[in-house]
């Protein structure tokens, strides 16, 4: 497919800061398979990452078909030259994927203010204030689309990760704002909303010991966890004209974590009940 030939797509967050994969090849967040996706369908990506090494890993993956650019989202005045420096070397933006994010293990009891703010700054400010300055362009066009990367971490707690869970909910707000206040001129705005997925931030996060990709692996319904590529194809899908009536909708990638009853024998119980029926 070349659903993306003459399109040009941001991956913020493009690159991937964490461990190889099991076969030894680059880590492999969901950003950097995100924009691969895109390549691969024909796009023309600019790859931003706050470590330009980083950026350029993922632009080398992508057939050198585009550019990398350095920029940390939570200072507003990198956020807003970016835009500018896209157009200016590749052209109109078409496509924006809002990927960006920083993790946090603090509860509501240590919870710090400047956690708290760097959560905020990242995960959310950094996306409205880029996709501010794309969005002039597109409403002259009448065309563009946005893909946010959420996590359910923002309607379901864990009680880890206060900061977190509070900047991906606002997360969907801003992308709920846009769908909403834009659609009429020619403008989407969606999600892909992660459950667990082995990408390159939750093996630095949570690890990569056999135990505990054993222990994320039981958490879905399918017995494993979500693979970068995975959701790839789902935000490959919301930023394509297949999605062209797609609009505000959070498209859950969890294998059904979201939709199971909680317990902690289920896997179990339904091993036994398959054996029985052998």
């Amino acid at each position: 497919m070349n659903r993306f030939d003459n399109k040009i797509a941001v991956i913020l967050g493009g690159g991937a800061d964490g461990p190889r994969q099991d076969d030894g090849s680059l880590p492999m967040g969901n950003g950097r398979a995100i924009s691969i996706r895109l390549a691969n369908e024909g796009g023309r990506v600019a790859v931003v990452d706050r470590n330009i090494e980083l950026a350029q890993e993922t632009l080398l993956e992508c057939g050198n078909n585009g550019i990398a650019l350095q920029a940390d989202l939570s200072i507003p005045a990198e956020c807003k030259g970016l835009v500018a420096s896209i157009e200016q070397q590749l052209g109109e933006i078409d496509i924006v994927v809002a990927n960006a994010a920083t993790s946090s293990s603090l509860s509501l009891i240590d919870q710090t203010i400047e956690d708290w703010e760097n959560s905020m700054l990242v995960n959310v400010q950094g996306h409205w204030l880029v996709a501010q300055a794309a969005l002039p362009k597109m409403l002259i066009r009448k065309s563009g689309a946005f893909v946010f990367v959420g996590s359910t971490a923002g309607a379901l707690s864990s009680g880890r990760s206060l900061s977190y869970e509070a900047s991906k909910a606002a997360q969907m707000a801003v992308m709920r704002h846009i769908a909403v206040r834009f659609a009429s001129k020619g403008v989407r705005s969606n999600a892909v909303v992660l459950g667990v997925i082995d990408s390159a931030m939750v093996r630095r996060e949570f690890g990569y010991s056999k135990a505990s990709l054993d222990a994320r692996d039981g958490v879905s319904p399918m017995g494993r966890q979500g693979r970068p590529d995975e959701v790839a194809g789902a935000a490959a899908f919301l930023a394509s004209d297949d999605a062209s009536y797609v609009n505000g909708h959070s498209l859950v990638v969890d294998g059904g974590v979201s939709a199971q009853w909680p317990s902690l024998r289920r896997q179990s119980n339904i091993e036994t009940d398959e054996e029985k029926r052998k």
